[in-house]
């Protein structure tokens, strides 16, 4: 009898061998069919990636060209805080030429309008 009982045990066993195989076999699919999906993930991540470094690479680039335009006028303003004193000498000397030139007019027109001396000659002007 003992024998008669170890029997049916086996293909059981057989059995239960196979169907947990199956299980396997099915679990294996469903991780393969996972990991292709999140490889297909990984791959649009990627491409979305590569086109937002892209955009950001050319962003910094813009940026950096901004900044060369800003540096350039902030030079220029600091060149021209340097010419400030001497652009304030100009004016002053500009000024003191005007009173000159008043001056040297006025004299002209006093002279003009002065009677003219009779001729004297050169002795009596210059002294020796």
């Amino acid at each position: 009898m003992a024998q008669k009982k170890s029997a049916p045990k086996k293909p059981s066993i057989q059995h239960e061998l196979a169907s947990s195989n199956l299980k396997l076999q099915a679990k294996l699919i469903d991780l393969i069919d996972s990991n292709k999906k999140v490889a297909e993930q990984i791959a649009q991540s990627n491409a979305k990636l590569t086109q937002e470094l892209a955009k950001t690479s050319k962003d910094i680039s813009e940026m950096t060209q901004f900044f060369k335009e800003a540096g350039k006028y902030m030079v220029a303003e600091n060149e021209d805080e340097k010419l400030k004193p001497l652009i304030g000498k100009i004016s002053d000397l500009v000024e003191q030429n005007q009173t000159i030139m008043r001056g040297l007019i006025l004299i002209q027109k006093y002279i003009k309008s002065a009677p003219q001396p009779q001729e004297t000659s050169s002795k009596s002007l210059f002294p020796e």
